[in-house]
């Protein structure tokens, strides 16, 4: 089995240093990939007061183990603990309406992308008319920015010029760059990724990834775009592309202060997939995010599409309330985005909550099912990256936005549609780009975003 390898190491050891650790390892069937950059990883709270004292650090490296020999590896002095490296899918419903070409690219894994009930609910609806058909645009990208009133943000100035948001997923092809055979580069404004060859590829999920960002350039026409790529034509979509993709987005970060924005439009599909990841706050993928977080950078993710009414085939028996919002994206830090229409119908298969990580989840709902890179972009996967444009709008009203003021101004404004107040199916209701960008304070002049910046 695929493992990630949490280990303990002097502080300012470096990766050469760690390399030979790891190597060293002596367990049967152990084997290190060699091409996999170890990564650091902020020890899990019990042992972090622990870890400093000793003067140690964590850090991550990537291998393959017979499941038998797992508690032998464990046993290492260096080791603290073997994780399943976890294959991870793209939350969209629907690969009918992908191009032919690109579908037959695809891997056989990723290639299960319809829902079990496309078309006619398969239970009630939680609120009001459940949307069941992905298929089917209600309108434009133009029609969600303008019922989002993100046009009018746009009229006041702020159009994402100088943020950058990355978008974790299966690849872009970007304007600039040399494609991989058979693919053609379409998106414009995408300055860099992760790894070295960002920006050529999308064939591994679809174009989904050119889906999201062309979904985050519709809100934030003027935000520049980062390629981290998580999958390709030669590796599924795991865990441990997502944390050196993380990794990479935390070191530009501290480099440049970009990215501002991560998107995440993926995830596990059930609870048997990974159990651990599903549920433990403290496995080293989630405590990379909250790296991140306390990095400063502000992060979405999808909360799926395992909704009861017409699940994603995908989610087996994890459907509906408490079983369909796992891992990650159910952090309680986390930004997690549901999915309505442009109409106002909540999405049946928008998963509900509560998250295995936190009760109060979904945060909010944003917009699928329109016209934007394919003939209809759907599922929580569209609907995460509209919400992310917004958020660019935000963050460059204001330069000093926080995680916390953003997911607030964001909840506190949105449009109920279900019960009174919060509740696990749309969260706090429907985002309202406008209300939130009229609630989020905007430092004015140079001078106030020094003052704001020495405050946090």
């Amino acid at each position: 089995m695929r493992v990630l390898i949490e280990m303990r190491v002097p502080v300012g050891q470096g990766m050469a240093a760690v390399r030979r650790v790891a190597f060293g390892l002596a367990v049967p069937s152990l084997t290190v990939d060699p091409n996999y950059e170890p990564v650091p990883v902020s020890p899990s709270p019990d042992i972090a007061v622990r870890m400093a004292a000793a003067g140690e650090q964590v850090v991550v490296v990537r291998g393959t183990i017979e499941s038998d020999k797992i508690p032998e590896l464990e046993a290492q002095a260096e080791v603290l603990k073997a994780w399943r490296d976890t294959e991870i899918q793209p939350f969209t419903p629907v690969a009918e309406s992908m191009p032919t070409a690109l579908l037959e690219a695809m891997p056989q894994s990723a290639n299960l992308l319809q829902l079990s009930g496309d078309g006619p609910a398969m239970g009630p609806c939680p609120i009001g008319t459940c949307d069941c058909e992905p298929e089917t645009a209600k309108g434009t990208i133009a029609d969600v920015a303008h019922y989002l009133g993100v046009d009018q943000i746009w009229a006041a100035g702020y159009r994402g010029d100088g943020i950058v948001v990355a978008v974790v997923d299966g690849g872009i092809t970007a304007l600039g760059r040399t494609p991989q055979p058979n693919e053609t580069a379409k998106i414009s404004r995408v300055i860099g990724g992760f790894p070295a060859d960002w920006g050529t590829t999308a064939a591994a999920w679809g174009d989904h990834g050119n889906m999201c960002a062309t979904d985050v350039l519709g809100m934030a026409p003027n935000a520049q775009i980062y390629d981290i790529r998580i999958a390709s034509d030669t590796s599924t979509g795991t865990i441990s592309n997502a944390l050196a993709g993380y990794d990479w987005a935390i070191n530009q970060h501290r480099a440049t202060g970009t990215p501002q924005v991560i998107t995440n439009s993926w995830g596990i599909y059930q609870q048997s997939w990974d159990g651990v990841y599903a549920c433990d706050a403290n496995h080293l993928f989630t405590r990379k995010v909250v790296d991140a977080l306390n990095e400063g950078i502000l992060v979405l993710f999808s909360a799926g599409n395992c909704g009861d009414t017409c699940p994603d085939s995908r989610c087996g028996n994890d459907t509906g309330p408490g079983k369909s919002i796992w891992g990650a994206n159910g952090h309680p830090r986390v930004m997690t985005v549901g999915a309505v229409n442009k109409n106002e119908q909540f999405v049946g298969y928008s998963s509900r909550g509560p998250a295995c990580l936190d009760s109060n989840k979904p945060d909010f709902c944003s917009v699928t099912h329109f016209t934007g890179y394919f003939a209809s972009d759907s599922g929580t996967s569209a609907a995460t990256p509209i919400a992310a444009g917004v958020v660019a709008l935000l963050k460059q009203a204001n330069p000093v936005l926080t995680q916390d003021q953003a997911k607030t101004a964001l909840r506190s404004t949105a449009k109920d549609i279900g019960p009174a107040g919060w509740d696990q199916h749309s969260g706090a209701g429907i985002v309202r780009a406008k209300a939130a960008y009229d609630q989020v304070p905007r430092p004015r002049g140079l001078a106030a975003v020094f003052e704001l910046l020495l405050l946090h």
